[in-house]
């Protein structure tokens, strides 16, 4: 039997998969792969009829007792000195740079190695180089100046502020604790400023600080070939650093399914030993030493590039094809690719759960599986374009299920902007830029040609993404599909591979199957509610840091977003500019639509015009068509409110000012009521008295939302209303003294309440007097800040139930 090891590696997967999801000691696993281990050799050696089962079982109780050791091993050593319950925690850490430090704006960032630690007060312990993701806020640009000559091995000796990561604060959102603790860090360090840092050199660099420094130095030939609009790109396609690639591009890229463009991967190191293969046969070398060149070449290439999973896995596959060539061996792709896999994961095995460890192994074997049957039925006269076509079809039905599942959306122009773009980045872009890198650095003349030429091509290729990334009707939405779905979409898939290539009979009917199979996945997927349908009110009360932002969802499928979140812009110098700012709507709230697979919003409820509300909403109305908006009567009164309208008008919104008892029916049984401001205000200084307040009835419950309203707003509501007990009500203000005074509380007496508010907020949100009043009038108190957010489901029966992100009080 063939492809052994393939077998036993895809056990091994499956154990590591297995292992996550159950809690057994990893000593039990490994008894057990022993067990069987040694069960298969006897009966191999005597039946010859169960070793691809056995070693597949072998393979599966070994990755999960690989996972389980792992696990163990992986804990935190100051986690011992320190309180369990603590947060943030002052300490001197002592110990040295252990990754490429990153500067951006007024942050510097890397990954410290402790040796040292103390709590303040306290004596100095030995720590075994735990690793912790340090940022440096720097308070000057000379303080800037000084820390570009940290390097990957400098020591340092700091006072620090030590926390724990912070995990998921919304659905959908980036889950920060779980990214660092499968790296093995379980703590993050701020250094603000350098007053108390001491920093010394590394004294013998070595091997890694001589990789650093040609890296730096290969940057610096990039950056002085290539005009500024396309060095980035260039740098994140040779060295792998695509932090360089400016934000707006790689958000392109991103959502037209273009971003292993920017990722060294199979692609481009195909495209380097291709390019150097040839290159050297061309010059009279045997085939045989001609790939024993390339395979000395390797190892180098790969660490100028990064060491990324996608490229560990692309070397060692062009590595043993290459071994393959020298010692005229028969090549055996797939094995191959489970030998790459498996070193990768012996190496992390929480690499597994990675999207680009999936989407890169996935990728690949589809088009080693499927890529040369799918060019044989093609229907193109030229066999290079039955291949190009082929490869991108496999490519893009490959990588469908993992990037809607781990990224909620996907292109309808991915299949042919990667059909057009990639042969033009492989065959034209990426070996000029190659031969420009190596000719500039002789001498700068010699590589004029190939970087304007490639230069050329990246520039219209700017232009075409940033053109067609703004059709936002052709990158929808879609809520991340459940496990089984992925299983069923591999089994169809492969199905329709056997239909269209293999030698069976009736195809007909195989194919028809394979499509009325293949459309019923995607149908699920695009519309899951259809099947499994949620006759529940959602409302989502997001954790947008301090501001306010909620989205409704009714049965019917309206969505009603109110208000956005954002931050006050703050003035800043050149040099504390960030490549990329924090932007509520684009970071948080975009993210949260997306996972629930929201692809319109119906009704745009803006509260008023300050920035922590309306902030966000810009990022929203770019990504998605809003078709009303409901504001106060005041027309726009910050620049930040009036380019948001502009926005919204240019894209089509109806604007809309509900005026006081206002509302309609939404759907049976959900209903709303606009109970403040007057339509008509007076012209004076515009107020959080302002605020846009309506109360939502969704089967028999009521829930009253109240932006920024203070004393003022409260009387005036109270005086012309005659409002029932609520069950939620939304606390104005994010719970400012101001606001929630006793009168008002006595009037809609509620029973639950929910404070949107930051953590560790500087104006003392919410005021302790607020959170005194709610108390004593028992109501239960949800806050953002320690709940992170807070969904209330609302069922046709007037069940409530809620469900929060972080664990609750």
């Amino acid at each position: 039997m063939r492809r052994r090891l393939v077998v036993f590696v895809s056990g091994w997967i499956f154990g590591i998969a297995l292992a996550s999801k159950v809690s057994v000691d990893w000593r039990l696993w490994a008894g057990v792969s022993v067990l069987l281990a040694a069960a298969g050799w006897m009966e191999h050696r005597y039946f010859r009829r169960l070793l691809p089962l056995t070693l597949f079982f072998v393979g599966l109780f070994a990755g999960g007792a690989h996972l389980g050791w792992t696990e163990e091993g992986n804990r935190s050593a100051i986690a011992e000195a320190v309180p369990q319950d603590a947060g943030e925690v002052r300490a001197f850490v002592a110990g040295r740079i252990a990754s490429v430090p990153e500067m951006d704006g007024d942050r510097l960032r890397f990954t410290l190695e402790v040796r040292s630690f103390a709590v303040e007060g306290a004596r100095p312990r030995s720590i075994p180089g735990e690793r912790v993701a340090t940022r440096v806020m720097l308070r000057s640009a000379r303080e800037q100046d000084f820390v570009r000559g940290w390097k990957r091995g400098t020591k340092i000796v700091a006072p620090v502020i030590l926390e724990r990561p912070s995990p998921a604060r919304n659905p959908g959102g980036f889950d920060y604790r779980r990214h660092l603790y499968r790296q093995g860090i379980h703590w993050t360090a701020r250094i603000d400023g350098l007053t108390r840092v001491t920093a010394a050199p590394d004294p013998s660099p070595g091997f890694r600080g001589a990789i650093d420094d040609l890296r730096r130095w290969l940057r610096e030939r990039v950056e002085a070939l290539y005009p500024e609009e396309t060095a980035g790109l260039v740098r994140a396609m040779i060295l792998g650093e695509r932090e360089a690639v400016p934000p707006d591009a790689e958000e392109d890229f991103a959502l037209l399914g273009l971003a292993h463009l920017l990722a060294i991967s199979g692609l481009h190191v195909g495209v380097f030993v291709g390019s150097i293969y040839e290159m050297l046969k061309a010059i009279g070398l045997t085939r045989e030493k001609a790939a024993g060149a390339v395979l000395l070449l390797l190892p180098p290439m790969a660490l100028l590039t990064g060491v990324g999973a996608p490229v560990v896995r692309a070397s060692i596959m062009a590595g043993l094809a290459l071994l393959a060539v020298i010692l005229r061996r028969w090549r055996d792709g797939l094995t191959f690719l489970a030998v790459a896999a498996w070193i990768l994961l012996l190496w992390n095995p929480y690499q597994l759960f990675q999207p680009g460890f999936q989407l890169s192994f996935a990728v690949t074997l589809a088009l080693l599986v499927g890529a040369g049957p799918v060019a044989g039925i093609m229907p193109f006269p030229w066999t290079w374009l039955n291949r190009i076509a082929a490869v991108t079809l496999v490519a893009q039905l490959a990588s469908f299920p993992l990037i809607i599942f781990h990224f909620y959306e996907f292109s309808f122009l991915s299949w042919g902007i990667n059909l057009a773009a990639v042969p033009v980045v492989s065959l034209l872009v990426i070996p000029l830029a190659m031969l420009a890198l190596a000719l500039g650095s002789v001498h700068e003349g010699l590589a004029f040609f190939p970087a304007l030429l490639s230069s050329s091509a990246l520039s219209a290729l700017l232009k075409g993404t940033d053109f067609l990334a703004r059709w936002s009707w052709a990158h929808p939405s879609w809520s991340p599909p459940p496990v089984w779905w992925l299983a069923a979409y591999a089994v169809v898939c492969f199905q329709g591979l056997v239909a269209w290539t293999g030698d069976v009979r009736r195809k007909a009917l195989h194919r028809t199957a394979f499509l009325l199979m293949m459309f019923g996945l995607v149908a699920y997927a695009w519309a899951p509610e259809v099947f499994v349908r949620e006759r529940e009110v959602r409302i989502a009360f997001l954790d947008v840091g301090q501001g306010d932002c909620a989205v409704i969802e009714t049965p019917g499928g309206q969505v009603i977003l109110v208000d956005g979140g954002g931050r006050l812009p703050l003035p800043r110098q050149d040099w504390q500019r960030r490549r990329k700012e924090h932007d509520v709507g684009r970071d948080v709230v975009v993210p949260y639509l997306k996972y629930r697979g929201i692809r319109e919003i119906d009704y745009l409820v803006i509260t008023h015009g300050d920035a922590d509300h309306v902030g966000g909403l810009a990022a929203v109305a770019e990504r998605f068509p809003v078709r009303r908006v409901i504001r106060n009567p005041h027309a726009p009164g910050s620049e930040v409110e009036r380019r948001l309208m502009r926005l919204l008008e240019d894209r089509g919104a109806a604007v809309y000012t509900a005026p006081r008892g206002s509302g309609w029916s939404l759907e049976p049984g959900v209903a709303w009521q606009f109970l403040h401001p007057e339509r008509e205000v007076s012209p004076g200084e515009k107020t959080n008295d302002d605020s846009v307040v309506f109360l939502l009835y969704a089967y028999g419950r009521t829930v009253l939302m109240t932006g920024d309203i203070e004393k003022g707003a409260e009387r005036e509501i109270a005086a012309a209303w005659n409002l029932p007990p609520v069950d939620w009500l939304k606390v104005a203000h994010h719970g400012s003294r101001t606001s929630t005074h006793s009168a008002w509380l006595k009037e809609v007496h509620p029973a639950q309440a929910v404070i949107s508010v930051g953590e560790h907020n500087r104006f003392g949100h919410p005021a302790p007097e607020v959170l005194r009043r709610l108390e004593e009038r028992g109501v239960r108190i949800w806050r953002t800040d320690r709940h992170g957010a807070v969904t209330v489901r609302i069922s046709p029966s007037g069940r409530m139930r809620v469900e929060t992100m972080l664990a609750t009080d």
